[in-house]
C-alpha cells in the first residue's frame, strides 16, 4: 500500500470514528452555527471591517483581510483546482454529510484556512484572553468540518498549514513597510 493510499485510509477512518462515536444531538448545532458563520469568510470579513472604521484598530484590520484574501486565493484559485480531491461523501458511501453538501473540491479546507488566516493575524495584536477565544474558534471550526463530514482530516491539516503559512507572511510583509508593533492592543507594548 503506497503512501496516498494509507492516507486516505486515515482520513476515512478518522471519519468514521467522528460519525460513529462523537455526533451527539446538542453539539450538531453548534458545529452547524461555527461553520455557518466563516461561509464565504462571513465573520472575519466582519470583524476586520469593523476594525478598519477605528483609526486604532485600522491596520489590524488592514492585515486580517489582506490575510483572509490572500490564503483563500491560494487554496480556493491555486490548492483546490490544483489537487481536484473529491468530498469524502462523493468517495465513501458510508460516510454522511449533516449539512447541505459542498459543490467544490475538498482539500483544502477553505473554512479552515479563512479561520487561521485570520486568527494568524488577529492572535498577534489582541490582548491574550482574546487571542484564545479567537484560536479556540477557529479550532473548532475545523473540527466541525469534519463533525460534519464535509472534509478530510488532511484537508483540515492543510487548510491551517495555508493559513498560518500565509498569515505569517502577510505580517512579515506589513512588518516591512509599517511599525506593525505599535498596534498591538495588549497592555504590554
Amino acid at each position: 500500500m503506497g503512501i496516498i493510499e494509507k492516507i486516505y485510509e486515515f482520513d476515512h477512518s478518522v471519519l468514521l470514528f467522528i460519525q460513529e462515536h462523537m455526533r451527539l444531538d446538542f453539539l450538531t448545532p453548534v458545529m452547524e452555527v461555527s461553520s455557518l458563520l466563516v461561509n464565504i469568510g462571513a465573520v472575519w470579513i466582519i470583524l476586520s471591517i469593523a476594525l478598519i472604521i477605528f483609526k486604532k484598530t485600522r491596520m489590524i484590520g488592514i492585515m486580517t483581510l489582506s490575510s483572509l484574501a490572500f490564503c483563500i486565493c491560494i487554496n480556493n484559485i491555486f490548492v483546490k483546482h490544483l489537487v481536484a480531491r473529491a468530498r469524502p461523501f462523493n468517495t465513501y458511501s458510508d460516510l454522511i454529510p449533516l449539512i447541505e453538501k459542498p459543490t467544490d473540491y475538498s482539500f483544502a479546507s477553505g473554512h479552515t484556512t479563512a479561520s487561521f488566516a485570520s486568527a494568524g493575524i488577529l492572535a498577534r495584536f489582541l490582548q491574550k484572553p482574546l487571542a484564545v477565544l479567537i484560536v479556540a474558534f477557529s479550532v473548532l471550526v475545523a473540527f466541525s468540518r469534519l463533525y460534519l463530514g464535509v472534509h478530510y482530516p488532511t484537508d483540515v491539516i492543510c487548510g491551517f498549514l495555508i493559513g498560518i503559512l500565509g498569515s505569517s507572511l502577510i505580517y512579515y510583509l506589513y512588518s516591512k513597510k509599517f511599525d506593525v508593533k505599535s498596534y498591538r492592543l495588549s497592555k504590554h507594548q
